[in-house]
C-alpha cells in the first residue's frame, strides 16, 4: 500500500506532530508499506534518515507564516494543485486539522477517490465550550475542509471534543504511542548524569520554551528547592528570558539549559531523570513527552489540562 503522510508541521518544526508523523512513517515502512512524507520545508534535517529507511520526502512550495513561525503551503492555491503530488498514493493521511496543506490534501484525496484520513493534534482553551460551536459557524472554511476526510482521528477525547465543534465527520480516538525500545527504564542513571555533568536528583523538563508550556512556572517552583538540578530540554523564543529568570532567582548554577536535543539522544535525558514535570498552562491535546517519561520509569508531575488527565489517569493526587 502507498501511503502519504501530509502536514505543514513536520521537522524542523519540533513538537508532538512532527514526532508523531515521523515515527508513524517509520513503523508503516517497517510493516512493508511504501511511505512518503509530504511537507513544505526545503530542509527538514531528516533527509538522510528517511532515505536510509526507504521513505520518500516530497516537498511542496511554501512560505513562512510570521504568526505561527511555520512554513505554510500558501504556494498551493487549491486542492487540485496537489493532484500531481498525491495521485500515485492509495491513502492520504493529513496531520493537523487547522493548517493549509493538511486541509487541502484532505480535499484533494477525497476528490481523487483515495482513502482519506486526518489526525487532529489540536486543542484550545475551554475546548468543550459552546463558544467554539459558534466560532465554527463563523469560520465555515474549517467546516468546509473537515467534511472531506472519510475519518478523523483524535489523539485524545479532549481533542475529539474540540474538533466536533467544526465537523460532523466520524471521529475515532486513537491515543499516541511511544517506542518502548527507545524509551525504557534500563539506563545507568548515574553514568548519564556524569556524562552530562549533572549532580544530585534531576528534575527534567522536555518541551518548547514557550509561555503556554509553563517553563517559567517550573523555574519559580524549583527555586524553592535547596538541592538538585533542573534539566531543561528544548528551544524557543523565551529561552533568553528563562536564563535571565534563573539568574534572577539565584539558581542559574543548578539549572542546565540543554537547548534542542536530537531525537536519538532524547531517551538519555529521561534516563538520568528522577522526576519529570510538564507544567502546561493551556490545554495539551495529549503530551507525548509524558508517555516517554512513563516508559522510562520516571514519575510525572503535570497540570490537569486538556488530554493530560487521560494519560495520568487515576494516579492524580
Amino acid at each position: 500500500m502507498r501511503i502519504a503522510l501530509v502536514s505543514d508541521w513536520y521537522y524542523p518544526k519540533v513538537g508532538g506532530v512532527a514526532s508523531h508523523m515521523h515515527n508513524l512513517a517509520l513503523k508503516l515502512r517497517e510493516s512493508g508499506n511504501e511511505v512518503a512524507i509530504v511537507t513544505n520545508y526545503w530542509t527538514t534535517g531528516k533527509e538522510q534518515e528517511l532515505e536510509e529507511k526507504g521513505i520518500e520526502l516530497i516537498k511542496i512550495p511554501g512560505m513562512i507564516s510570521p504568526l505561527l513561525e511555520i512554513n505554510l503551503s500558501f504556494g498551493i492555491n487549491s486542492s487540485e494543485e496537489l493532484f500531481e503530488y498525491l495521485k500515485d498514493f492509495d491513502v492520504i493521511h493529513s496531520h493537523h486539522a487547522f493548517t493549509p496543506l493538511s486541509l487541502k490534501a484532505a480535499k484533494a484525496g477525497r476528490k481523487m477517490k483515495k482513502a482519506t484520513l486526518l489526525t487532529t493534534h489540536s486543542i484550545s482553551f475551554a475546548h468543550e465550550s459552546k463558544l467554539w460551536k459558534a466560532l465554527g459557524l463563523s469560520f465555515p472554511i474549517f467546516s468546509h475542509y473537515l467534511k472531506f476526510p472519510h475519518r478523523i482521528i483524535a489523539v485524545s477525547n479532549a481533542s475529539k471534543s474540540f474538533i466536533e465543534h467544526f465537523t460532523d465527520t466520524p471521529i475515532r480516538v486513537i491515543p499516541n504511542g511511544v517506542d518502548d525500545k527507545k524509551f525504557h527504564p534500563k539506563w545507568n542513571k548515574e553514568r548519564i548524569k556524569e556524562e552530562y555533568g549533572v549532580e544530585g536528583d534531576v528534575v527534567l523538563y522536555v518541551s518548547r520554551m514557550s509561555y503556554r508550556k509553563g517553563p517559567h512556572i517550573l523555574l519559580n517552583a524549583f527555586s524553592r528547592l535547596k538541592e538538585g538540578t533542573l534539566v531543561m530540554v528544548g528551544s524557543g523564543d523565551i529561552l533568553p528570558f528563562l536564563k535571565a529568570q534563573a539568574k534572577f532567582l539565584g539558581i542559574e548554577e543548578r539549572v542546565k539549559f540543554m537547548g534542542y536535543v536530537p531525537s536519538d539522544e532524547l531517551p538519555k535525558m529521561f534516563g538520568m531523570a528522577d522526576i519529570f514535570v510538564l507544567p502546561s498552562v493551556t490545554a495539551e491535546a495529549f503530551g507525548i513527552v509524558i508517555l516517554e517519561a512513563m516508559a522510562s520509569g520516571v514519575p510525572v508531575i503535570s497540570t490537569d489540562v486538556g488530554g493530560i488527565p487521560e494519560i495520568v489517569g487515576g494516579s492524580r493526587g
